[in-house]
């Protein structure tokens, strides 16, 4: 049977600047896994190679699992390579033989370098190093690869179960439900699918998220995986869950923190969506990359829907039309779905946040990503976050059509937002342009403020004029029933390159569109946005 090995802690360290490592790795320093080291001196803010190390005692057949690293990193077992990681962020598994039961060294070579997939102008910061949790599990030669549970009749309770098996192993497994149903079934050359309805089921929902698990077992192994029975549609402009309409309503998030970058510690993450849930929210999107393993387990949890979206900011051709690119993100999106396919938290599958869907040939990139997706999840909700408006060419692609407009900030033209402000006209004007037959979202919509700055006049980057901008964003989206809801950019400050001498650069060098600060302290924004939610101090 499986026993998991815990690997955070200390480990062995060096930077290696701009010369590459090679086995055998040698160290100078010590640093903290998880975390980031171009956060401490002397390395903060450098890029280049880095190698962290640890010894390991273990033996046999194990899978390695890393809750995402940045940017890119290769995984080195006793100086030979057992896998890459060469998506930022994403949370990766490796199995491998790791030879004989006694004392080895796991090595990962970090590479926080800019890349064709980590552009230096993507408007957050990339962090170098270990961001979740390392984990060593011993495996049985003939093992579990993969338990994939979804939703077929929430009305009846209907799942299909899908399974496969290392060695193409046949035989008898054996299900067993926290409802106590059990279930004997058989597995034909590693693989098992099968549909029934689950006695005594729980829906999943918002308000009561309840979850169910699966314990699938085989002669020698088995897995638990927890589950939710519930069902995302679209009918018109809402979004349904569970046959009822439902309206997202909540924040991008950046996993960032000033003082831990983006290895931010579960009790944070925790204590983040608590804040959320508590002040009358249910959404979160996950801007602009994968998430950690532990997010959407919390999420599961709590109730908090999720958009999920691989990494791709702003991307422009001829990059957008390269295959090789496309190449990739198609290997990340059908990753990334069958990764978190159990999460019922899921309400948005997503990629390439802000890309020029403004010109036909993008068409083929948007059609290529989504039928990627739907491959292998067909009742996932489909989307991108546009910010071509009008000329968007692609918005009968998608299941959900999904805007980042920034009436009153980017769009400058008019100095106060008051009584006559562009706000509440400009996502009218919006969404009477947009198809009728498909939700509307507003991804993305916000304006900056420095905590503290507060100026009666309410001029721009003051705290006043963010939250008056805020608030009638959401006096929009809570009076109109065509709007499927606003995800705000964004839930607090985060580190990010941009500077400029424009209305819109980055001071401090941060996006200072948090409605909290970076330490998560609130701004006038907060206050009144949870009021309109009935949640704030009147």
């Amino acid at each position: 049977m499986r026993t998991t090995q815990v690997l955070n802690g200390v480990w062995e360290f060096s930077f290696c600047g701009a010369e590459k490592p090679v086995p055998p790795f040698g160290t100078r320093e010590f640093t903290a896994v998880p975390g980031c080291f171009d956060l401490m001196e002397p390395h903060c803010g450098k890029r280049g190679y880095a190698v962290v190390k640890r010894k390991v005692f273990a033996g046999g057949l194990v899978e390695l699992f890393i809750d995402g690293l940045g940017i890119k990193g290769e995984i080195f077992w006793d100086g030979a390579p057992v896998g890459s990681a060469p998506y930022a962020y994403m949370p990766e598994s490796f199995v491998f033989d790791a030879g004989e039961e006694k004392s080895h060294e796991l090595a990962v070579v970090l590479d926080n370098r800019f890349c064709e997939d980590f552009d230096p102008f993507f408007d957050f910061y990339g962090y170098g190093g270990i961001y979740g949790d390392v984990t060593l599990t011993l495996l049985p030669a003939t093992h579990i690869e993969r338990v994939l549970i979804s939703t077929e009749d929430y009305k009846k309770g209907t799942i299909r179960v899908r399974t496969s098996v290392s060695g193409g192993f046949s035989g008898e497994a054996k299900m067993v439900f926290d409802t106590g149903f059990e279930k004997t079934v058989q597995v034909e050359n590693g693989r098992y699918d099968g549909t029934f309805s689950l006695p005594d089921f729980r829906l999943w929902s918002v308000e009561e998220p309840s979850l169910h698990t699966l314990d699938f077992s085989i002669p020698g192994d088995e897995v638990i995986e927890s589950f939710g029975i519930r069902e995302f549609r679209t009918e018109g402009r809402r979004i349904l869950l569970n046959g009822k309409p439902v309206k997202l309503l909540g924040f991008n998030r950046h996993e960032s923190h000033p003082e831990m970058g983006a290895a931010m510690p579960v009790q944070l993450i925790a204590s983040d969506l608590r804040l959320l849930k508590e002040n009358g929210f249910n959404f979160i999107r996950g801007s602009h990359y994968p998430q950690r393993a532990a997010l959407l387990e919390l999420c599961d949890k709590m109730g908090i829907l999720v958009w999920e979206e691989t990494i791709g900011w702003g991307v422009k051709p001829p990059l957008l039309h390269d295959e090789k690119f496309l190449a990739r993100q198609l290997e990340q999106v059908e990753r990334l779905t069958l990764r978190n396919f159990n999460h019922p938290c899921i309400v948005i599958k997503a990629f390439l946040n802000e890309n020029r869907c403004d010109v036909e040939e993008t068409r083929h990139v948007i059609r290529a990503l989504y039928d990627k997706i739907r491959s292998v999840d067909e009742h996932a909700l489909i989307s991108f976050a546009s910010n071509r408006y009008e000329k968007d060419v692609t918005t009968d692609i998608v299941d959900v059509v999904s805007m980042n407009p920034y009436p009153g900030w980017y769009d400058s033209t008019t100095e106060t937002i008051n009584t006559n402000g562009r706000v509440k006209p400009r996502l009218q004007e919006l969404s009477d342009f947009l198809p009728k037959d498909k939700p509307f979202l507003i991804s993305e919509i916000g304006a900056e403020a420095l905590l503290g700055f507060r100026d009666p006049l309410k001029t721009y980057w003051s705290e006043e004029y963010q939250a008056e901008l805020l608030r009638e964003c959401f006096e929009y989206v809570l009076g109109h029933d065509d709007c499927a809801g606003v995800a705000v950019w964004h839930f607090a400050d985060t580190r990010s390159y941009v500077c400029g001498n424009q209305i819109y650069g980055r001071a401090r060098g941060f996006n200072n569109k948090g409605i909290l600060d970076e330490y998560r302290r609130p701004k006038l924004a907060w206050t009144a946005v949870t009021e309109l939610l009935g949640k704030g101090k009147k």
